[in-house]
């Protein structure tokens, strides 16, 4: 069989006591558990986490503990930045962003960007 491109996947290192699964229908990375459960990671999803180890690192090991029981609880996810956009779109997953944990846990991250004062 010849491919007609070989997909290098990001390293995600939070995701490595995982099982790497390869899905050649998507470019996402994925991974399964021991208990057979499979979740996808999409690139908004791994950035935004990124962003709460980067801004609130304290925090950060709590946040991966409720990725980490999200999987053993609903055995299908896909982690994705945009659930109203996901990357994957996949039967029988349930769809998460990380705001989907670290709301309930009251760690949040205030967006200081705004808008130009220059208006119309």
């Amino acid at each position: 069989m010849v491919r007609l491109f070989d997909v290098s996947y990001m390293e995600y290192p939070e995701f490595s006591k995982y099982k790497f699964y390869e899905d050649k229908s998507s470019l996402c990375n994925a991974y399964t558990d021991k208990e057979g459960n499979l979740f996808y990671v999409e690139p908004g999803f791994y950035t935004g986490l990124l962003g709460f180890k980067e801004k609130r690192r304290d925090d950060y090991e709590k946040i991966l503990e409720a990725i980490y029981a999200s999987i053993k609880v609903n055995h299908k996810v896909i982690f994705t930045g945009d659930f109203e956009s996901p990357f994957l779109l996949r039967d029988g997953f349930v769809y998460k962003e990380i705001q989907d944990f670290t709301d309930p846990l009251g760690i949040f991250v205030e967006d200081k960007s705004r808008g130009s004062d220059y208006g119309d």
